[in-house]
């Protein structure tokens, strides 16, 4: 277990120096050992342990990391014990350890990666491992790494303008249910008590229904809370239980088809891009390819086209034969294959896919805030209505 060790000592001029050292308590003895230092004073501190889970973004910051030091020359093993050493969280360090005592097996960093994530019930994509797997086939695991650190940094920033882009109008709609629970719990049953039971019954419809409406959820809170409760416990179970086929749902729905039809294609293109830039042939990079997640009818034409490439047909070909790739994009393909730049022509696809999927969320956005607005309107001047309407006729019901 690592610690921080502050401590005083004398050094073998004579002079007294104060310093912290972090590592094991053996290490610790051993420098003072090698620095020939006298003890004078010690107090050690034990590092703090982030227990956190492995994200997606733990998993970018390692291969960038990484990256760095191959790329400068250190031994695989040794770059692999420098960054167990210096991660705080606990199963970052476990991962990193059981790749060390893989590697010193002899393992490939690929095949150590997988059964130290699976050791540490950790999950990421397949692909990412089949991007090491392919640098370490060429030779150049350098290299590969640098290719997948861009595939995952594209990734992440895809995630980020899609959480960005849901960030508010899901504001918008907490807001409202908060906005309503106070109107229903705390206002309407206090205004309805001001009125007898033979009063409430010749109430306006419209007020009647919304007055009676609130008295029910405030006498009956305990239960409402306790459903709300469960529902979104279950919710969370379900969701954390099964595999929801969310792009295949989301598909089907006319105004989000051409959004999700961007997304997959900005991540199947950006994949294919960094593999044939990585030296992978194309049969074998939609071999790869077959390890994502993708809608049903963009995962049978890549199988069709690993099959039909396999007989000669090119790529562009048995694109064109697809509802889903438009158009622009075969003609594309088509230069790159005649140009030899496929590699550059799928990373400029990707950018095209990645920009029309944004353009595309700020439209529908640009549509579902202000409908969330007027609704969360609508409601409250329902509500304000009833509420007028029934002091107006308080005059009625008095005479």
């Amino acid at each position: 277990m690592q610690k921080i060790f502050e401590y005083e000592a004398i050094v073998p001029s004579g002079e007294s120096v104060k310093s912290t050292f972090k590592g094991t308590k053996d290490e610790f003895e051993k420098m003072l050992s090698q620095k020939k230092l006298t003890l004078i004073h010690l107090k050690e501190i034990k590092e703090k342990t982030d227990k956190s889970k492995f994200t997606s973004d733990d998993f970018l910051a390692f291969i960038e990391e990484l990256y760095y030091l191959t790329n400068s020359g250190m031994p695989i093993d040794k770059a692999i014990g420098m960054l167990s050493q210096t991660t705080t969280k606990e199963v970052q360090r476990n991962i990193l350890k059981n790749i060390l005592l893989e590697l010193k097996n002899g393992s490939q960093l690929s095949i150590a990666l997988s059964k130290a994530l699976k050791k540490e019930n950790a999950s990421i994509d397949s692909l990412s491992i089949s991007f090491i797997s392919t640098s370490e086939e060429v030779g150049s695991l350098s290299s590969g790494l640098l290719q997948l650190f861009e595939y995952l940094s594209f990734q992440k920033k895809i995630r980020s303008d899609i959480k960005q882009a849901l960030a508010y109008p899901l504001f918008l709609m907490g807001m409202s249910v908060v906005v309503a629970m106070l109107i229903f719990f705390l206002i309407i049953p206090r205004f309805s008590s001001i009125f007898s039971p033979e009063e409430f019954e010749k109430l306006p419809a419209i007020s009647h229904a919304v007055l009676s409406l609130g008295k029910y959820l405030s006498a009956h809170m305990s239960e409402f809370m306790i459903g709300i409760t469960l529902f979104i416990a279950t919710a969370v179970i379900i969701l954390k239980t099964i595999k929801i086929p969310w792009m295949s749902i989301m598909y089907k729905i006319p105004k989000l088809t051409s959004i999700i039809v961007d997304l997959q294609l900005t991540i199947i293109y950006s994949a294919m891009s960094t593999m044939l830039t990585g030296g992978l042939e194309l049969d074998k990079t939609l071999k790869q390819m077959q390890k994502i997640q993708l809608l049903p009818e963009l995962q049978d034409l890549l199988n069709t086209t690993l099959y039909e490439i396999k007989r000669g047909q090119k790529l562009s070909g048995v694109f064109s034969s697809s509802k889903i790739i438009p158009m622009s994009d075969i003609a594309l393909l088509h230069v790159g294959e005649n140009s030899a730049s496929l590699d550059k022509i799928f990373k400029s696809l990707s950018v095209r896919h990645s920009d029309a999927f944004s353009a595309n969320v700020k439209k529908l956005l640009s549509l579902l805030e202000p409908a969330v607005i007027v609704g969360l309107g609508v409601f409250i001047a329902v509500i304000v209505v009833a509420i007028m309407m029934a002091v107006m006729s308080m005059t009625d019901i008095a005479a």
